[in-house]
């Protein structure tokens, strides 16, 4: 013990600002310095000769301060334990940096020295500023996401109201103690994938993310030839190269092909008759005021008149689903703190299905993670249920069950995340815009 005692003399200075404690191999304490008594708020007399496990046990909260000391003692491979630990003071706790290193005499192992700094003040600073940059970084990506769906005025809430759905929901699973629940962490990081998993909408054109209608800007340019084709026909009637019954008879036709293809415009499917009398209306052609004969409708008029459903061409769907390959390189370019790393890979995914049938990387099963499985259900859900789209009536939510529920029947979806979302009733518990 001499030895021992003469070795602590020789390597602590007795006023350094760390704590310094020796304990033997039998886990007694046989040193402290100074700074130990006002670190750990106890006096010598109350730690010198006295066993670790005693000497601290006012405290579970003592109990990884008291293990990282015993599994130096009791480390035969003579390894450094250094360790962030909370340790309980004078009715505080505070938060320890310990390091536990092997004393040796001639090679024999003669005890440990344990050195101890208070870092509180450091763990409350690095705290405050992670708390900070997390404020920061939720905020600018709010602001993002507000100014992507603000982008269009026909999107504004899309993201807003999937955020609320999905923010009741995971307190539903919480509060239920249901096996999906998630952990904080994970739960900041999937709402941080639905506040961005649309940010690849900014390199989507405009007039096709708004496109209202089938025919969109292009209605205004058939009705303008229309009205072109009735003052020719005024024209020719003037000149005596038609008859005025011509005339009207070819003005009460068009008239009833205009009133058709604003319908076929504005419906929301087509049905085969309707695309049998635009086969009709396709077929035919007027004259210009040079002479020269020109089809009463372009290609890409007929093109977009014979969508069947909804309002793209296939063209112009291929484009809006690119945006979720843009929103992977975007967010791939963030250097998002660890805590939320899963975000570009989980935002980037929300149009894959269990299927493989979904976009834009066609995974399928398992490749699919779950909250990727539960993002693209609340994704489906708020489009299906949204008042604010040009091109569609919002749906009733019975209804749009049911055609989330044919999706899990054909193989797109997790029938046991929709069942979980159904039973939470999450969206009755917000005010949807």
């Amino acid at each position: 013990m001499e030895v021992f005692r003469s070795q602590i003399s020789d390597i602590i200075v007795k006023d350094m600002m760390e704590g310094v404690i020796a304990v033997n191999c039998e886990g007694v304490i046989s040193y402290v310095n100074n700074a130990t008594e006002k670190i750990l708020g106890k006096k010598r007399d109350q730690l010198e000769g006295k066993p670790v496990v005693t000497a601290f046990f006012d405290s579970e909260i003592n109990d990884e301060f008291n293990q990282t000391i015993m599994d130096a003692i009791y480390d035969s491979e003579g390894a450094v334990h250094e360790k962030l630990v909370p340790y309980f003071s004078n009715g505080n706790v505070v938060q320890l940096h310990m390091i536990a290193s092997v004393l040796r005499d001639g090679g024999k192992k003669v005890g440990i020295i344990v050195v101890v700094g208070d870092v509180t003040e450091l763990v409350e600073l690095k705290l405050r500023a992670a708390e900070q940059t997390k404020k920061l970084l939720d905020s600018v990506v709010r602001t993002l996401s507000q100014a992507i769906d603000e982008r269009s005025s026909y999107t504004a809430n899309h993201t807003r109201n999937m955020v609320q759905i999905a923010e009741e929901f995971l307190d539903w699973l919480d509060k239920t103690d249901n096996p999906w629940k998630f952990g904080d962490s994970r739960r900041r990081s999937f709402l941080m994938s639905v506040w961005l998993h649309d940010v690849g909408k900014l390199a989507v054109p405009l007039e096709i993310m708004d496109k209202e209608s089938k025919l969109g800007a292009q209605m205004k340019t058939i009705e303008e030839r229309f009205v072109k084709i009735s003052l020719l026909d005024e024209i020719a009637a003037y000149r005596g190269e038609i008859t005025a019954e011509e005339k009207e008879v070819r003005k009460k036709e068009r008239d009833i092909a205009l009133d058709e293809i604003r319908r076929i415009n504005r419906a929301e499917f087509v049905p085969d008759e309707k695309l049998e009398l635009l086969k009709k209306i396709i077929g035919e052609k007027y004259r210009d005021e040079s002479g020269e004969e020109k089809p009463i409708l372009t290609d890409e008029e007929i093109e977009n008149l014979s969508i069947r459903k909804g309002t793209l061409n296939d063209r112009e769907r291929a484009i809006i689903q690119s945006h979720a390959v843009v929103t992977g390189r975007i967010l791939d370019q963030i250097q998002f703190p660890d805590e939320y790393c899963h975000v570009p890979i989980w935002a980037s995914e929300h149009h894959e299905l269990l299927s493989g049938r979904g976009y834009p990387y066609h995974l399928s099963g398992d490749q699919i993670p779950k909250e990727v499985r539960l993002l693209t259900i609340l994704d489906i859900f708020e489009a299906l249920t949204a008042k604010d789209r040009p091109y569609k009536r919002p749906m009733p939510v019975e209804k749009a069950f049911s055609i989330l529920e044919s999706m899990v029947k054909a193989g797109d979806l997790d029938g046991e995340i929709l069942g979980f979302f159904k039973e939470s009733k999450a969206w009755e518990k917000v005010t949807l815009d």
